[in-house]
């Protein structure tokens, strides 16, 4: 898979400017209030892709199909014990949306299938969890940003094919002990498996660990990627829209 080529959003100024070959593009990326360039204008969503494709948001729905899908996030199973997304979508930039159809089709031919938490997450989300649980360990600093905010990283585990049924791992999704460690070993053999299986077919594609969470992998070039903050909906309208004028 080809280097991501998205624009820095580690910028100083909020003037942007993305090259094309028979125009400059000039738009303004909005600070945070923790001093953070994002791209929170569905517009400026539109323009981003039109300019570079790798941009989107992807429906991880319409790329994996055959996935079971259990955001938490948009019911009160979450940690924070209340519904935080509208819909229980999951969406991904589109190099990391694609590798992970990969990471997929490598799994089926084992017999296994892709369990998907959470994928792209709002900015807006990531400073919730900042401002209500406050350790930078589990959740993203908001100065930075999260690579859920970039569309890079995926929360996610597996099932059998065969029998629908979820292997088990270490620890619960979002649990917040040394249990969803990578390093953590005193659990049953099956679940320290899994757990290995899964990260062999994520980094054979480009993910990375995140030493602290078993399921959280992070999709190479991240650091270069714009920062979202746009919900689901205006996503999906924005891409028929993209689709559309293509």
């Amino acid at each position: 898979m080809k280097k991501s080529t998205c624009l820095s959003t580690f910028l100083l100024c909020l003037s942007v400017s993305i090259s094309l070959p028979a125009q400059q593009l000039k738009f303004d990326l909005p600070k945070s209030k923790y001093g953070l360039p994002v791209v929170g204008d569905v517009r400026i969503y539109e323009k981003i892709v039109a300019a570079d494709p790798d941009n989107e948001l992807v429906d991880m729905h319409q790329i994996l199909p055959d996935a079971q899908y259990d955001v938490t996030y948009a019911d009160t199973t979450n940690f924070l014990k209340r519904k935080l997304y509208p819909t229980a979508d999951v969406f991904m930039r589109k190099p990391a949306a694609l590798a992970l159809r990969q990471v997929a089709e490598n799994l089926k031919k084992q017999g296994y299938g892709l369990v998907l938490f959470d994928g792209y997450r709002p900015y807006a989300i990531t400073m919730l969890f900042y401002e209500e649980h406050g350790d930078t360990t589990f959740v993203a600093d908001p100065r930075k940003g999260s690579k859920h905010n970039r569309g890079m990283a995926i929360d996610l585990s597996l099932y059998e094919l065969k029998t629908g049924k979820r292997l088990s791992m270490p620890s619960a999704y979002d649990e917040s002990t040394p249990r969803a460690y990578h390093s953590y070993m005193d659990s049953d053999s099956a679940s320290l498996a899994h757990r290995t299986l899964l990260r062999k077919a994520m980094e054979q594609v480009g993910f990375a660990i995140f030493p602290w969470e078993w399921w959280h992998y992070d999709f190479r070039g991240w650091e270069n990627c714009f920062t979202y903050d746009l919900w689901f909906d205006a996503i999906r309208k924005a891409n028929k829209k993209i689709a559309k004028g293509n």
